[in-house]
This record gives C-alpha cells, sequence and structure tokens, in this order.
C-alpha cells in the first residue's frame, strides 16, 4: 500500500487584518493541538499551528468524503468551496514577502514524488496556487539519496539552521508522496534588550528546583496585562518585533498556579480577549534567554482531534491519484525557536531603549518560573508557534559565556 508522509519543518531566531471569525477559528484550533500534545509531553514544548495547517491543508486540496470532513471540521474550515479556506493564508504570504525590510520571513512547500507515480493535474496546480509548492521527482527506493537531497533543500530554505534533518530510515519502499513545508522567521526586537543588562538569576522549574539561567532585562512601555480568572490568575506581555508585523507574546502563570492546571482551562476566547484587553503600560521586565528544539510525531495528537481517516488504508484521496491505496503514514513536525538579546535594535537607534532614570515601574514581570509563548502575526492574528518553557536551554551558557555575564 503506497504511502504519504507529511513533514513540517520550521525555524524561528527571534530575539535576533483579516477577520474576526478566521482569528477565532486559527486559535481555536492551534489551542486544540497545543493541548493534544501536552498530553504525551511534560517538559518544553513548541508547536507551529499553522505549520500543521498547511499539511494538512495540502492533503485537504486532495481528500473525500470522510477523510476531508475531519480536516475541515478540526481545522474549524466553514462550509465554503475547496481552497477558498485558504484565500486568508494565501493572502498573507503575499502580504509578508512585501514587507521584508524589517524581518525575514521565508516559507517554501515541496512536493516530492515517486519517480512513475501519477498524481493529478488538479491537485497540482492546487498546491501552486495556494500554497506556491515546488514539485520534484525523486526514487524513494534509494532512501539515503532522496534524504540528503531533500535534507539539502530544508537547510538552503531555513538558512542553514536546519541540517541533516532527514535520515533514508523515514522512507520506505511503499513512499510514494512526500509533503515538505520549511517556515524560516528572523526578527528584531522593537524594544531592545541589551546584553551588558542579562544577570543569572535563579529560575524554578517545574520540579521544584532551582538552576541558574542568563536572564535578561529592561525596562519597557508595552502591551501588559493582569488577568484574575478561576485558577487562572496571570501575567500577559507583548513584546513586538521591528515593524509591527509579529509579537511575541509570554503569559506568566502566578506562582502558585500549576501550568499544566492552567494549560487544560485556557479557551481560544480567553486568549483572544487577553490579546484585545492589554494596554500599553511601563513594565520592569525579567526574561530567561531560551531555546526549544523538538521534532513531533503529530499522529498521536491527530487521532485524538479525531482526524483519523488518512492514517487508514482504505482513505478517499481520490483527488491527489486515482490509485486506491494511498494514506498518509506520518505528520511530522521539526521546530527551533530562540529567544536572545541579538534580535535588539543597534545602539545607535533613537527611541528604543527606556531609560532607567525614567519613574520606577508599577508592573513587574519577572519570568523565573514556568510560562506560556506564543508567536503572532499581528494583523491576522495567526499563531504562528505556541509553546512551554519549564526549563529554558542552558546549554550554551559554559565557560567564557557565563563569564560575561
Amino acid at each position: 500500500m503506497d504511502r504519504i508522509v507529511l513533514w513540517t519543518l520550521l525555524l524561528t531566531f527571534s530575539g535576533s487584518q483579516a477577520s474576526r471569525p478566521w482569528a477565532q477559528r486559527n486559535t481555536e484550533f492551534a489551542m486544540d493541538l497545543y493541548q493534544a500534545t501536552c498530553l504525551s509531553h511534560k517538559n518544553n514544548i513548541i508547536i507551529s499551528p499553522l505549520g500543521t495547517t498547511l499539511a494538512l491543508g495540502m492533503i485537504h486540496l486532495g481528500a473525500k468524503g470522510k477523510a476531508q470532513q475531519q480536516i475541515r471540521q478540526t481545522l474549524k474550515f466553514q462550509e465554503t468551496a475547496t481552497g477558498e479556506e485558504f484565500s486568508v493564508l494565501k493572502s498573507f504570504f503575499s502580504a509578508i514577502s512585501e514587507k521584508k525590510q524589517e524581518f525575514t520571513f521565508s516559507l517554501a512547500n515541496a512536493l516530492y514524488l515517486q519517480e512513475g507515480f501519477t498524481v493529478k493535474e488538479q491537485y497540482l496546480h492546487g498546491n501552486k496556487e495556494f500554497f506556491q509548492s515546488a514539485i520534484k521527482l525523486v526514487d524513494f527506493q534509494n532512501a539515503k539519496a532522496c534524504a540528503e537531497t531533500i535534507s539539502t533543500w530544508v537547510e538552503s530554505k531555513t538558512d542553514g539552521k536546519i541540517k541533516d534533518m532527514f535520515s533514508g530510515e523515514e522512507f520506505g519502499p511503499l513512499t510514494r508522496l512526500v509533503l515538505v513545508n520549511a517556515i524560516y522567521f528572523k526578527g528584531d526586537w522593537k524594544q531592545r534588550f541589551r546584553k551588558e543588562d542579562t544577570q543569572l538569576m535563579n529560575f524554578t522549574q517545574k520540579d521544584g528546583v532551582a538552576v541558574k539561567v542568563p536572564m535578561m532585562k529592561a525596562l519597557l512601555r508595552t502591551k501588559y496585562g493582569y488577568f484574575s480568572e478561576s485558577s487562572m490568575n496571570c501575567q500577559v506581555l507583548e513584546l513586538p518585533y521591528k515593524d509591527d508585523e509579529f509579537s511575541l507574546i509570554i503569559i506568566l502563570p502566578a506562582e502558585d498556579v500549576n501550568i499544566e492546571e492552567m494549560e487544560k482551562l485556557i479557551t481560544a476566547h480567553q486568549i483572544l480577549q487577553w490579546f484585545s484587553e492589554m494596554q500599553e503600560e511601563e513594565v520592569k521586565i525579567s526574561l530567561p534567554r531560551f531555546k526549544v528544539e523538538q521534532k513531533l510525531d503529530f499522529k498521536q495528537a491527530l487521532y485524538s482531534l479525531n482526524i483519523t481517516e488518512i492514517f487508514s488504508g482504505g482513505c478517499d484521496l481520490s483527488g491527489i491519484t486515482d490509485s486506491s491505496e494511498v494514506y498518509v503514514s506520518q505528520v511530522m513536525q521539526k521546530v527551533f525557536f530562540e529567544i536572545n538579546e541579538d534580535g535588539s535594535e543597534a545602539a545607535s537607534s533613537t527611541g528604543i531603549h527606556t531609560p532607567v532614570i525614567m519613574s520606577l515601574s508599577q508592573n513587574q514581570f519577572i519570568a523565573n518560573h514556568p510560562f506560556l509563548f506564543i508567536m503572532k502575526n499581528n494583523p491576522t492574528e495567526s499563531i504562528l508557534f505556541m509553546g512551554r518553557v519549564t526549563n529554558p536551554d542552558t546549554q550554551k551558557m559554559k565557560g567564557r559565556d557565563l563569564d560575561s555575564l
């Protein structure tokens, strides 16, 4: 039986208006996917709802019957003609490609086809139109060569940050079609963190153990809110990137709030409400440098969200090929996300850093225990990345790096 493999490869190196219904549906899916992923991951987590939407969308274009219905319901698509659901994404990518002065955002999709395997022209056309997908022919019987070919493409699309992504073990004799998307983002902070202000401070991990981490510090005027709801007291902070196209949202539970219990209770409505109700205030910020890198198999999470049909031999993917024995074997995602001071603007820039001589901040945002983060596109409120930090990565903080703080 032939197999289709979906790979989502996403990388963001950070710190270096669509309609409300779209934002609501997008955020609902992001929360569903995140909460499903949390069931099997207890420590740091990073996912890309956008990348998963793209991967499932590429299958949705060729799915029929129950397979299409399950994807449509999970992605919160409205009952419109196939393809119209992606018009917002298509407009988003077009707009972003025209605004690259202040940040780097690149999206690349590719369909790798087994030589001699027939895919319908309409399906290929749809992928080109909505996802700008490149079509490439390979021989999956030579698994090692295929792995090297696709890994080289991924490396080129992620500025060399993701290397050797595939091994020959990912492809088998029944592999016929591999769908890959790679997202790369690099943005500068709108308001900077100065490296000289970074200090080693204690970060209390989920297990109660305190570890020393490099804590970035700044006194900024930015959007902030304190929200008190049943069992969910938290601070929410927005850190915009230059040009205000993208923002990083940090959700910091109160110290006596269990982050895993909070994750179970958060709804898309609450997140959107927090976004809208935050006010510009002066905030004294302490935020750790952190790095989260993860390779996830989403099959279990998608099963829990009722996407099951595409993984079975009897699924209807007749919009892709006339072959009656094609199914999806994997939905994999790799994400790299890093926050540090390198995204700050140069010291010569004006109006960026709030001088310490200003009045003392009434708001203290000290992220010295586990927190959630969301990276979103502001015009559409699309969630690109979402995750949890229970232990900031300190692997790079050795020797001279520690001595320099």
